[in-house]
């Protein structure tokens, strides 16, 4: 395959696989006395719907913040919507819009709905989600939500039945989870499009967790979209990956009420259907395999957790971030703050933290959460045990980029080839190669460029011209695998003619130099096209005149 078959090829990959949308529901209050209100479901709700936009979905967001969480200061409160029955009904509309339009153009359509909050059994036995003074029965969810939205595929992710303080239980009628999971489970069979993700516990309860302000099985899950569960590298988050990292995550959780585990149902019309896929350009903390430490916690500045992953040792990942000004990135016994400006280079080094944590800690959550490594071998057992269809690992596109290592000073070695317009402003075609250093910090590279092109018969009495130029180079290009780029470079130019009528040389001749193109990372190498002008400054009988030396110009990088 040639390169031009293979860049037009990443240009229509490139292209967004699916328009996608999000409705979050999250509300802390019960609607019976017999229940506590839950502490972090609107936490939750904030922070799910930043990392969705970070995936980029469009949210839309229901939930009542307390005045803590409206403290934080989120901008997606100003957005928010209590959530009634009529906000519901109002935002299931205007997904349901938006997907049409994209469905009659073409285009496919995911939705994912999230609901974080209190579910439980009326007096007649039928599962319910609270909602602000209504109720959201199975009938309901799927008739007026789940059908309603007129996506491709829905997702439907369901955290309720929270525990209360800092870890607990909901209690109350052990049936109460069997019936919210047959809410959940009683019409997918019918629906061979909709996909369901929730927790369930040995004794039918769900926690919140005050250490990390949210719902255990919603940071679980956040994490793993968010780049953690990506066990084969490929920038998609399947159901497989989102289950089997839960199941690592909660392992080794002891002591804890009961214990966790997380029940995932993927679209049986596409069992392999992501939940999360290629990412929009944003914050972006790169995990190297080699990376000494292997369990992290990322927080903001303000101390919200933003999500954990315990990585097997040789196995890389790249988590994307919700836009935060700084991050706090913390393991077992060492932290590091990162301003988001700095995520593109090597991995911040990280110390031991002058203060020790302070105050209580749920002991069988602190010592058994996020305990157990996830990766390829823990991965490929879940699926041989659990029987759900696997991700690809074979031919898959790695969205790993190992970032550069200290002290290698120059790095990005190119070598390529021009064609372009003779020097001295003459109209004929030079042709050449050059070669090109540049360093590995990005947006910015800085660096070197060698180039040599010749002219045969292009001069007078059919003599050859020759152009050789050494500039010092700046030049920008984006993070993502096929990106704009482009460069400045200034030095000296040589333009020298052999033939008939003897060597003629101009040795030391002022230029600049402006390219402009795209840069194409195709596995361990990186394919650039470029349309470049030279401005040279040569001295033709005795004057110095400005001349330009136009050239396209296509090169290997590794």
């Amino acid at each position: 395959m040639t390169p031009w078959v293979a860049l037009t090829l990443s240009l229509l990959a490139a292209a967004p696989a699916s328009e996608r949308r999000a409705l979050v529901v999250a509300f802390n209050d019960p609607d019976t006395p017999s229940l506590e209100p839950l502490q972090y479901a609107d936490d939750d709700g904030l922070l799910w719907t930043e990392a969705l936009e970070r995936l980029g979905y469009r949210t839309w967001l229901l939930t009542v913040p307390d005045l803590d969480t409206a403290r934080r200061g989120s901008p997606a409160l100003a957005r928010a919507s209590p959530p009634t029955q009529e906000a519901l009904r109002n935002a299931v509309e205007e997904i349901r819009r938006a997907n049409a339009i994209d469905r009659a153009a073409g285009r496919p359509t995911d939705s994912l709905v999230i609901y974080v909050g209190h579910g439980d059994v009326d007096a007649a036995g039928r599962a319910y989600l609270t909602l602000l003074g209504g109720r959201l029965y199975r009938d309901s969810l799927y008739a007026e939500v789940v059908d309603r939205v007129g996506a491709d595929f829905v997702h439907l992710v369901v955290d309720a039945c929270h525990a209360s303080g800092v870890v607990g239980g909901r209690g109350g009628d052990p049936a109460v989870l069997k019936k919210l999971g047959d809410l959940l489970q009683g019409e997918i069979r019918t629906r061979p499009t909709t996909g369901t993700t929730y927790a369930e516990s040995e004794l039918n309860q769900t926690h919140e967790w005050s250490r990390i302000r949210a719902g255990v099985f919603s940071h679980i899950a956040r994490s793993a979209l968010l780049g953690a569960a990506d066990v084969n590298a490929d920038g998609r988050i399947e159901y497989s990956e989102l289950e089997s990292f839960a199941s690592a995550a909660m392992a080794k959780v002891a002591g804890a009420p009961s214990q966790l585990s997380v029940r995932a149902s993927p679209p049986a019309q596409d069992p392999r259907r992501p939940l999360a896929d290629q990412a929009p350009r944003g914050p972006e903390l790169v995990i190297p395999p080699d990376l000494a430490e292997t369990r992290l916690s990322i927080s903001d500045d303000q101390g919200t957790r933003l999500l954990d992953l315990h990585r097997v040792p040789g196995e890389g990942a790249i988590l994307r971030l919700p836009p935060r000004p700084a991050y706090w990135l913390s393991t077992p016994t060492h932290e590091a703050r990162v301003a988001a400006a700095d995520l593109g280079g090597t991995f911040p080094r990280l110390v031991r933290p002058e203060v020790a944590t302070r105050g209580a800690e749920a002991e069988g959550l602190n010592a058994g959460l996020f305990q157990e490594p996830f990766g390829r071998a823990f991965y490929d057992g879940f699926v041989a045990v659990a029987r759900v269809v696997p991700v690809t690992f074979s031919g898959a596109r790695s969205a790993y980029r190992p970032p550069p290592r200290a002290g290698r000073g120059w790095t990005g070695l190119e070598f390529g080839a021009s064609l372009g317009q003779a020097p001295l402003s003459v109209e004929a075609l030079s042709y050449g190669a050059f070669m090109a250093w540049r360093t590995e910090a990005r947006p910015l590279r800085f660096g070197a460029r060698a180039s040599y092109g010749i002219s045969p018969g292009a001069w007078i009495a059919r003599g050859t011209m020759h152009r050789v130029a050494f500039l010092a180079t700046a030049g920008w290009e984006g993070p993502d695998d096929l990106t704009p780029s482009a460069e400045l470079g200034l030095g000296l130019s040589m333009v020298g003619i052999t033939g008939l009528t003897g060597p003629q040389a101009d040795l030391t001749i002022p230029t600049a130099r402006v390219a402009v193109g795209g840069r194409w990372r195709w596995g361990e190498s990186t394919v650039r096209a470029s349309l470049s002008i030279a401005s040279d400054l040569p001295s033709v009988d005795g004057v110095r005149r400005l001349t330009w030396v136009p050239a396209l110009e296509l090169g290997v990088e590794r």
